[in-house]
């Protein structure tokens, strides 16, 4: 915040603040404060009002207007209880140009309110260290030892839903928070899943994909770049990689299973989901892909045990006739792409 928005910020919370601080009696400042507090209550009681209504549109200027409000507000607040404080210490004895000097210094809590959680947004929100941006992490997966570097498009998480203990390193304040956890990458890190998903960058490109690309992640970098303008399904690479510990993670929110090949056995006839097996053998079962119309494309996803206890899934987008030897590049290309990460 610069000076100037400060000063002028603070000049908008005087005159508020001035107005019970004038007030030369008990019941002078008891009849400001009913009288202005009542009013901007009722401002606030009716913009609640208002604003939870199905219908309500802020407008261009709403979110203007509600911070001119709240600082009106806070300002009389403030000076309400400043001159609140004075009008006790006065009763009390305390010499007059003490009552002035508090009154005149309780100001100070008006931009201190502006400030600190300005300043504290801007310290939560700073970038992680050139050594956090910089560094490895080293990560477990079951048994399965992964090395994944921070100037990468993975998210981590290590409790069994999405919405506890996420790190997203390609979100500044969410990598520097991983590299507390890890200490910049020196402590490896137990991990539940790992998730890349390739429609989620906007238009940033992935450190990996700049510079020299090695061979194992070529595919992933032109499937990047192609996705950055909308997408190319002539590319064969997964929307979606996931690698995870089947007893640690909620296999639902993510759509994961611990196998679509044992899914396909059981699968019962009215379930929306058909199974489509490919040559291809993954480890020690069939490479089956579990696939469900969603308007006119067919959505499918192979799910099956890694290495080390660890499971491996990916999800892609392809024609009914192309599922099974699509799904077949796709799945030897994931296995490339994941060599790159795992841990020798």
């Amino acid at each position: 915040m610069t000076a100037d928005l400060l000063l002028f910020l603070t000049a908008i919370a005087l005159i508020p603040y001035a107005i019970p601080m004038l007030m030369p009696t008990w019941r002078w400042w008891l009849g400001v404060t009913c009288i202005l507090g009542g009013l901007l209550a009722a401002l606030w009681i009716e913009h609640w009002i208002v604003s939870s209504r199905l219908d309500y549109k802020e407008g261009p200027g709403g979110g203007i207007g509600v911070a001119f409000w709240a600082l009106v507000t806070t300002g009389f607040a403030t000076g309400v209880a400043v001159r609140g404080c004075t009008l006790l210490f006065a009763a009390y004895g305390l010499r007059l140009r003490y009552v002035l000097a508090i009154g005149i210094l309780g100001f100070a809590i008006v931009p201190a309110l502006i400030v600190v959680p300005t300043w504290w947004y801007d310290w939560k929100m700073r970038p992680a260290s050139e050594a956090c941006r910089s560094t490895t992490f080293h990560l477990t997966i079951a048994n399965a030892a992964l090395s994944i570097p921070a100037a990468s498009f993975w998210n981590i998480y290590l409790g069994s839903t999405s919405d506890r203990d996420a790190y997203y390193l390609e979100q500044k304040v969410s990598l520097r928070e991983f590299c507390d956890v890890n200490d910049d990458g020196k402590r490896p890190v137990k991990a539940t899943k790992v998730w890349l998903k390739l429609r989620n960058f906007g238009m940033v490109t992935p450190a990996l994909c700049t510079g020299p690309v090695a061979d194992w992640a070529k595919t992933y970098c032109d499937a990047h770049e192609a996705a950055k303008r909308g997408g190319d399904g002539k590319l064969d690479f997964p929307l979606n990689i996931y690698v995870f510990s089947p007893d640690e993670v909620t296999l639902g929110e993510f759509g994961g299973t611990r196998s679509s090949y044992e899914d396909s056995l059981k699968a019962a006839p009215q379930s929306h989901y058909f199974y489509v097996t490919s040559d291809v053998t993954s480890r020690k079962e069939p490479l089956t892909f579990r696939c469900e119309q969603i308007g006119a494309s067919y959505w499918c996803g192979a799910y099956y045990p890694w290495r080390d206890g660890a499971h491996l899934g990916y999800t892609f987008q392809s024609s009914r006739e192309e599922i099974a030897s699509r799904g077949s590049r796709i799945d030897a290309e994931t296995h490339k792409f994941l060599a790159g990460f795992e841990a020798h």
